[in-house]
């Protein structure tokens, strides 16, 4: 049944999604061969105006909908429909993250492409790729192995991180909706107060013998970073394991609320 739901989501977000992407990328084409250094005319910049519109746009689009699907799709009018569904509230809580990470991963992929279409000139690709290549033969000479275990937290790091940005949200638009008047407003100071929980947490969090303060990491030159290197990934794996029991607090909240204390009204 999870997998139905992700396709439903998909499906239904994807309806908007696609044609913005689409046409995100098309202009990035077309600014491609409308502006240069000796021309940038109106139909240039009217072009321009568009993509950037398209850009701001689609991102803005990304947040609304991240909100709107989950607050319009569970907890107004829809909700009735969607929790008579043989599915644990659960199932509907990690559909919805997951599609939206998802949608939001695309549309900066997508933001990045666009931007290198029409930025790169001719040749540029191929010194880019080049430009690649030698730091990555430069990081393995200076890590070692070490280096794809680096790169793995700090992708696990983004994705946790916009994992707890979005479930902070959710976990909001759920305490707000228990209350029976000025639900939004409800929602807003309970994202507040999230907030300073999550900062208090932090705090205490960095006060756990052996976890890494960034602010004791100084690097100024090669032989830093290499000598660093056990606290960075020290820092880094516990930046993990705060904001996934983070996320985990947030999953929890909402999903109780759902279970047990869902208000439709």
């Amino acid at each position: 049944m999870l997998s139905k739901l992700f396709k439903y989501e998909i499906k239904a977000t994807g309806r908007i999604f696609l044609p913005l992407l689409l046409a995100l990328l098309l202009f990035a084409v077309i600014n491609r061969f409308t502006i240069g250094p000796e021309k940038f005319d109106t139909p240039a910049m009217i072009s321009m105006a568009i993509y950037i519109i398209i850009m701001v746009g689609m991102f803005v689009m990304t947040f609304i909908m991240m909100i709107q699907r989950f607050h319009k799709n569970l907890l107004c009018d829809e909700g009735y429909l969607m929790h008579t569904l043989p599915v644990e509230p659960w199932k509907h809580i990690v559909s919805k993250l997951f599609v939206s990470m998802l949608w939001m991963v695309i549309s900066g992929i997508a933001a990045l492409i666009s931007i290198l279409i029409i930025a790169l000139k001719k040749g540029d690709l191929t010194k880019f790729t080049e430009a690649l290549a030698t730091f990555y033969h430069q990081a393995f000479e200076l890590l070692g192995a070490s280096v794809y275990l680096l790169s793995f937290e700090i992708i696990i790091v983004l994705l946790i991180t916009l994992a707890s940005v979005i479930l902070i949200i959710y976990a909001s638009i759920a305490i707000g909706h228990l209350f029976n008047q000025h639900k939004m407003l409800a929602s807003f100071g309970a994202f507040i107060a999230l907030s300073v929980f999550s900062e208090i947490f932090l705090k205490l969090f960095n006060l756990i013998p052996g976890t890494a303060h960034s602010s004791n990491i100084h690097i100024s030159s090669v032989h830093d970073l290499i000598s660093m290197q056990p606290a960075i990934q020290l820092m880094i794996a516990s930046g993990i394991i705060f904001t996934g029991l983070v996320c985990a607090a947030y999953f929890a909240v909402t999903n109780f609320i759902m279970s047990k204390r869902l208000n439709l009204e």
